[in-house]
């Protein structure tokens, strides 16, 4: 039986199952631990490719800027969406936004793709990252005309597009709603993911879990060995940051350490605010081309990217087999 018809298959078969079990309306599964690989996860992260990560990391990078106030802020949007497209959703969109920031009045563009529930279709769990990047002011470039983001943050949008292609890919029936997004205008207050939690709060939405993706591709060691992902939790998700921890030493080549010190200066922070469970995902390597015109994808490590895609990948489907 293909991946495809055995995901729809359980799919299926959920749903009859949620047909008998009409009373439980809402989806309260709890995982446990484990250190025991499940098949089909394992199965699906095989098909992780360091290679897909860096096109996509080469392509944001070669738009020239993505600064979130420059003119191709929109393009910038429009060709994520269209990647998410091309694996096969459909309903990709851009989700716009106006902001005013100091004399600026522009619009702005987060971009969502949607794999739907089979069983708990109001219950979500969302995975993304921004898609905005800038220079520290004392380069000699101004980040309306070249700011290349590859770790900061093509790598996050990367490894969000790359899970979304192997769920997509192996027919994926998830028991929630799977919602991929890349945020605008994070470097200029996490304005893309305020937007998007404000709405989710304001429409009662049920969110299970966010995972955040922020610098995740910059390593320099060549041996797995000395793979260290940072795993950032909030004062609601220390007990599923322990499990993430498992999860990755289940599914991955990392080690992980926890270090929250930089826990309020990204998009996850914006859904820990509206009382959401969020854990960030940062690279624990120093990148010394932090907001620099040499972050470019020649100094990235595709391979320890992938290791965190397969994390990601990992847990939202321990949730939604």
């Amino acid at each position: 039986m293909t991946n495809t018809y055995r995901y729809v298959f359980k799919g299926l078969m959920a749903i009859l199952l949620f047909g008998i079990v009409a009373s439980c309306s809402k989806d309260d599964q709890i995982i446990a631990p484990t250190s025991k690989p499940d098949p089909e996860i394992t199965l699906v992260t095989k098909n992780i490719h360091a290679d897909s990560i860096a096109a996509t990391v080469a392509m944001l990078e070669g738009m020239g800027t993505r600064f979130a106030l420059a003119e191709n802020r929109r393009d910038v949007a429009i060709a994520i969406m269209n990647k998410f497209k091309s694996y096969g959703y459909a309903t990709a969109r851009l989700d716009s936004f106006f902001l005013h920031y100091n004399n600026s009045n522009t619009w702005q563009y987060n971009v969502i793709a949607t794999l739907p529930g089979v069983i708990y279709p109001d219950s979500v769990t969302i995975m993304g990252g921004h898609h905005d990047c800038i220079l520290r002011s004392t380069e000699p470039e101004s980040p309306y005309i070249v700011a290349p983001g590859a770790n900061d943050n093509a790598s996050g949008v990367a490894v969000t597009l790359e899970v979304a292609r192997v769920l997509k890919q192996a027919g994926f029936a998830p028991r929630t709603t799977i919602i991929f997004a890349t945020f605008a205008a994070e470097e200029l207050g996490l304005f893309g993911s305020q937007h998007m939690s404000n709405r989710l709060f304001d429409t009662l939405a049920r969110v299970k879990f966010m995972l955040n993706n922020d610098m995740v591709s910059f390593c320099p060691e060549t041996d797995s060995t000395g793979w260290y992902l940072n795993i950032i939790d909030y004062p609601n998700s220390v007990d599923f940051r322990k499990h993430a921890q498992k999860i990755c030493s289940t599914y991955t080549l990392l080690k992980s350490v926890n270090d929250n010190t930089y826990r309020e200066y990204s998009d996850s922070f914006s859904f820990y605010q509206r009382g959401y469970k969020p854990l960030f995902f940062i690279s624990h390597h120093d990148d010394p081309n932090y907001h620099k015109l040499t972050d470019i994808l020649s100094e990235q490590n595709p391979r320890y990217a992938r290791e965190v895609a397969k994390l990601n990948c990992a847990l939202i489907m321990e949730v939604n087999l």
